[in-house]
């Protein structure tokens, strides 16, 4: 096909020349447009969701330009970086006649499906252009002068695309810059909002940063605080002479003494502006023999569940105050992971942290491992003592893990150092200061337990601070994330080790009684013996329990899909209840496109309400 564009080249701009090239090179016709590239109304409202922050600050400018120009039929357009439509204010008119060359909401206005066009070769161009009449490569689209703008988001991508069509005879030059000036209002709005949302965000940082954070003015006199620092040097201090001297502040770093205890002051960082103030860190110094062995930290927790999101904020607060917590739940559900992350949140974070299995030591030993012992306190003692975990945690924070399992005699061993916050070695007199924070951990049922006689009711709530329960596993809704994340981490993984929907299906129906233990063990082996291929979901039932899946296939006998339609569709469901109807993220979960999600909640008819 030959398209002839030379006879009037010199009024036609370079980048229409070379759009038109690119419609020639892509096979498209002048005289054929395709009308039929179309989102339906499930994939429409997937849109809406995606850019949901664009159409916020948008709709209220879009529709205050369009007072200011009613009654000049025309419509302004706003389309999505993929060239779909997803909002539309104009002349009804207008609209009605714009209709018929697919200019409206869900249609697809890229080059490769509308040839050139304001939308699409502004995409291209990534600046704004204007297309006036029979530079449109579409003959269908002659009678349109059309005008549009990028949208970009305040970090720089392309959010977006601003156009403003009308009829081909109501062409005004000064309409490339009503869109571009629209789309910078547009694009002031979202920074505006943006920039609201980092005040904020720097302003949580500064306040739950576990070091001590002062702001100070040039004479030195505290501005602001966060808590950590008004635990240490309290909230009616006025000026803090020993932090800021006559030397420059940005150069800032030396020791100080406040209120008894050692800091190297750090400068982090200065009001340029106006030179008035000055946010400097107070680290305490860490001691040589004293390194602390938390592996974890909260970004370790991985985590999309609702639940789980709730309990890591929660713990994220408590970390910051200096009391006792207990952490409860089944085995495997992280309550170490949770201890550790709290220790390294938390203002011991350079102290130790120390961990001890209540229920991994001998009876007549443990007293010793928690307080320690003298020379000689029994047959094969060492001939110095040893100091137990009270004292190598000082200062830090003692993990009890299995409190649950702790004899009555070592319970009210450990009451008493807890109420009196000093130890005694066995086979010792003297009393042994310690500063050490507590973090318990038990999958029984304390109640049921004191009930029973078997834990002293004054110990739990000593320890029972706050109270931690970490959900199990199969009450999560994030377990298809937790088995691509564990997939992931295998050292022997291949590009083709991954679920088949029917293991997938496995994965989020089984109990996991092992909880995240289980899921690992399982997963691990199954990507090894699936050899590069893919886990299927005999593989996963294989590796599992008999009499757990027994059990499962009794109580769930009546609720089984009795074939694949069935088996898929309940998959489908309950992905979109884990994410509360997110296409989206139900589509990540079930490793499916959004738009293939779409067609089988179509085919399946299932219409999922927020």
């Amino acid at each position: 096909m030959s398209v002839n564009i030379s006879a009037d080249k010199g009024a036609i701009p370079a980048f229409i020349q070379e759009s038109w090239q690119r419609c020639i090179s892509k096979g498209l016709q002048p005289s054929m447009m395709d009308k039929e590239d179309m989102l339906g109304a499930f994939e429409l409202a997937e849109y809406h969701d995606r850019y949901a922050e664009l159409l916020y600050h948008s709709s209220p400018i879009l529709k205050e330009v369009y007072h200011s120009i009613n009654g000049l039929e025309s419509i302004l357009l706003l389309a999505a970086p993929e060239g779909y439509i997803i909002e539309t204010v104009g002349d009804p008119a207008f609209i009605r006649h714009a209709n018929n060359v697919s200019l409206r909401k869900g249609a697809n206005w890229l080059e490769e499906s509308k040839g050139t066009n304001a939308i699409g070769t502004a995409i291209v161009e990534k600046n704004p252009v204007l297309i006036h009449g029979s530079q449109h490569f579409h003959q269908d689209n002659h009678f349109l002068t059309c005008a549009a703008s990028p949208i970009y988001h305040p970090d720089g991508h392309l959010l977006g695309v601003l156009n403003l069509s009308s009829h081909q005879q109501n062409y005004h030059p000064f309409s490339i810059s009503l869109v571009q000036r629209v789309a910078d209002s547009i694009k002031q709005s979202l920074l505006l909002s943006h920039t609201q949302k980092r005040e904020k965000n720097l302003y949580f940082i500064y306040d739950s940063y576990p070091d001590p954070l002062i702001t100070l003015d040039k004479e030195g006199k505290v501005t602001d605080l966060n808590s950590a620092a008004s635990h240490v040097i309290g909230t009616s201090e006025k000026q803090v002479s020993n932090i800021v001297s006559g030397t420059d502040p940005l150069v800032l770093e030396r020791r100080v003494s406040i209120k008894g205890q050692e800091f190297l002051v750090q400068t982090l960082g200065k009001n340029m502006e106006h030179q008035s103030s000055v946010i400097v860190r107070l680290k305490k110094q860490k001691l040589i023999d004293r390194l602390t062995t938390n592996r974890y930290q909260f970004n370790d927790i991985i985590s999309n569940d609702p639940q789980m999101n709730q309990i890591i904020s929660i713990a994220k607060r408590a970390s910051a105050l200096d009391i006792s917590l207990l952490i409860t739940g089944e085995s495997g559900t992280g309550k170490e992971l949770f201890a550790q992350s709290i220790h390294g949140y938390s203002l011991r974070s350079d102290k130790p942290f120390i961990a001890i299995n209540c229920s991994a030591i001998p009876e007549n030993l443990l007293e010793s491992e928690l307080f320690g012992y003298e020379k000689g306190a029994f047959t094969g003692a060492k001939n110095g003592g040893h100091k137990g975990k009270f004292e190598a945690a000082d200062g830090g924070t003692l993990f009890l893990d299995e409190i649950g399992d702790m004899p009555l005699q070592a319970q009210a061993s450990l009451l008493r150092v807890l109420q009196e916050r000093c130890v005694t070695r066995v086979g010792g007199h003297a009393s042994i200061p310690i500063d050490v924070r507590v973090i318990a951990a038990t999958n029984k049922d304390l109640q049921k337990e004191m009930e029973a006689g078997e834990f002293r009711a004054d110990l739990f709530f000593r320890l029972c601070g706050l109270s931690l329960k970490l959900p199990n596993l199969r009450s999560r809704k994030d377990l298809l994330l937790l088995a691509e994340y564990i997939l992931a981490d295998l050292p022997y993984k291949s590009e083709h080790t991954e679920l088949t929907v029917e293991a997938k299906t496995f994965v989020l129906e089984y109990s996991w009684p092992g909880n995240f233990r289980e899921l690992q063990n399982v997963l691990g082996q199954a990507a090894f013996l699936a050899d590069n291929g893919p886990i299927t979901r005999d593989m996963l039932v294989a590796l599992c329990p008999v009499s757990s899946i027994k059990n499962e296939e009794g109580a769930n006998a009546d609720r089984e899909p009795r074939n694949f339609q069935e088996q898929e569709t309940k998959l489908i469901r309950n992905a979109l209840e884990r994410t509360s109807g997110n296409i989206s993220n139900a589509a990540k979960q079930l490793d499916i496109g959004r738009n293939t999600l779409y067609r089988k909640m179509k085919k399946y008819g299932i219409n999922f309400q927020k």
